[in-house]
């Protein structure tokens, strides 16, 4: 017997709320409403979020899956610490990874799409007053836009979770070097622009080296 237009799936209820945990939680984190080394249970989340433990514990378990918490002896949840030599291995990882997606993407990308990038990266360039966290939207959505249209989507997933894990580090807001970003992003889509797979991977590969000595500049300072 087919279930009538206006009943729901419990499946679907448990995914959608499973969902909405996994967003809220993942929101928390990196906004820094939840530090690293901050300890909840899922009984506080559960009341938190007016849901139940079922749904809260898959979207828990994605969480930890991505390694941005681990689960206690007790139980208990904890916000990882990225630390320093972890930090350095992603980038190390990340060079080879977007390396790679520059270089297909240069082949694979909307034209229209990397114009739009561009004039928003000028944009951003010319703006002396941004902060930190419209910066790190707009990071975000150039290095995304480059990892998907490599159309290659475990290299994608891949990129984002080692960007998501960069940024539990509590170094993320080291310094302001947003003009040299934004020049080092530019350079990558002028290669795009001309299809040059070998100089989209360079640019990509010579920026992350940039973004290396930025924070080891930044530790030498401390």
């Amino acid at each position: 017997m087919e279930k009538s237009q206006t009943e729901s799936d419990p499946r679907e209820e448990k995914s959608s709320i499973s969902e909405q945990a996994y967003q809220y939680l993942r929101s928390l984190i990196f906004a820094q409403k939840l530090g690293p080394g901050d300890v909840f249970t899922e009984r506080r989340l559960a009341e938190q979020l007016n849901a139940s433990r079922t749904p809260l514990r898959t979207a828990i378990n994605r969480l930890e899956g991505e390694g941005l918490i681990e689960r206690l002896a007790n139980g208990s949840i904890v916000i990882r610490q990225v630390a320093v030599e972890e930090l350095l291995e992603i980038l190390l990882i990340r060079r080879l990874l977007e390396g790679e997606a520059a270089a297909h993407s240069a082949r694979r990308a909307s034209p229209e799409r990397i114009a739009e990038m561009m004039e928003r990266t000028e944009k951003l360039l010319a703006d002396k007053t941004i902060e930190f966290d419209r910066f790190w939207e707009y990071d975000d959505e150039f290095h995304l836009f480059i990892a998907e249209s490599s159309g290659k989507p475990l290299l994608a997933s891949l990129i984002q979770n080692l960007r998501n894990k960069a940024r539990m580090c509590h170094m993320v807001r080291m310094e302001r070097n947003f003009e040299e970003q934004a020049r080092e992003h530019i350079a990558v889509l002028k290669a795009l622009e001309a299809k040059d797979s070998e100089g989209a991977r360079e640019a990509m590969i010579g920026h992350l080296d940039c973004v290396r000595e930025r924070l080891m500049r930044w530790l030498f300072t401390q």
